[in-house]
């Protein structure tokens, strides 16, 4: 009975998951060390060829359907409501941030964003950001990944899984936000502040796959993870600007 547990605790990192666990760890990670110019300009375009990509092999060999990935008629707008409400939360939350950092004696220096002008932040939230980086993500962890491993372990396990792996996905793309955006100087607070986007990773981790799970519906957590970046960038360009 043991020797079984055991067994079907790893089950879903065998061929081909395991594959799969690998490109979760290692291709965003990776594509943030090209330079930022670059990697500006490829990011839509190889996000949605890597999605394309991504979904036909596991049609294929995850021999995952439409259900199983999250694109389901009924509960679209309970989904969608849990997104929106969400969003309103993060939102929230993330204003009182930036409202409370300044009192607490935290000097952030501006970010540098490579925004030039109003057209390009429009670029951002309205293509770059609900598709490259929504779309891309919550299709691969939330749809992709999420109906794989729901088929061999519990939904709580599924969630928590799903939700580390998205935090190693930003390993990267948070040490970026760290050095480049924020200009941190001082080394410890760098790493803490690494660390705190790391875990908020993982946190959002959770709630978009409670929404997958309350929702039984995809659509809700793209929503959510669209707004919530395009929504904090418009407030940074702002504040900054």
């Amino acid at each position: 009975m043991k020797s079984s547990s055991f067994t079907r605790m790893f089950l879903p990192f065998s061929k081909p998951g395991f594959w799969l666990g690998i490109f979760l760890l290692t291709f965003n990670n990776l594509i943030n060390f090209l330079p930022s110019a670059f990697h500006d300009k490829i990011y839509l375009w190889l996000n949605l060829c890597a999605l394309c990509l991504i979904w036909l092999w596991s049609r294929r060999y995850l021999n995952l359907t439409n259900v199983d990935l999250g694109w389901r008629k009924d509960n679209l707008a309970r989904s969608l409501l849990l997104g929106l409400g969400l969003t309103v939360i993060i939102i929230l939350l993330f204003l009182f941030l930036l409202w409370l950092l300044p009192i607490i004696g935290l000097n952030i220096g501006p970010p540098r964003l490579p925004i030039d002008s109003r057209l390009d932040l429009l670029w951002r939230i309205i293509i770059c950001i609900p598709l490259g980086t929504a779309l891309f993500e919550e299709v691969l962890f939330r749809g992709i990944f999420y109906g794989y491993l729901i088929r061999n372990v519990s939904t709580k396990k599924t969630v928590l899984v799903t939700s580390l792996f998205f935090a190693l996905w930003h390993i990267t793309a948070a040490f970026e936000t760290v050095s480049y955006n924020f200009q941190i100087g001082a080394v410890l607070f760098g790493i803490g502040l690494w660390l705190i986007f790391l875990i908020s990773s993982f946190v959002a981790g959770l709630l978009f796959g409670w929404i997958r799970y309350k929702g039984r519906n995809i659509t809700g957590c793209i929503l959510a993870h669209a707004l919530i970046n395009s929504l904090s960038l418009v407030i940074i360009f702002w504040v900054w600007k």
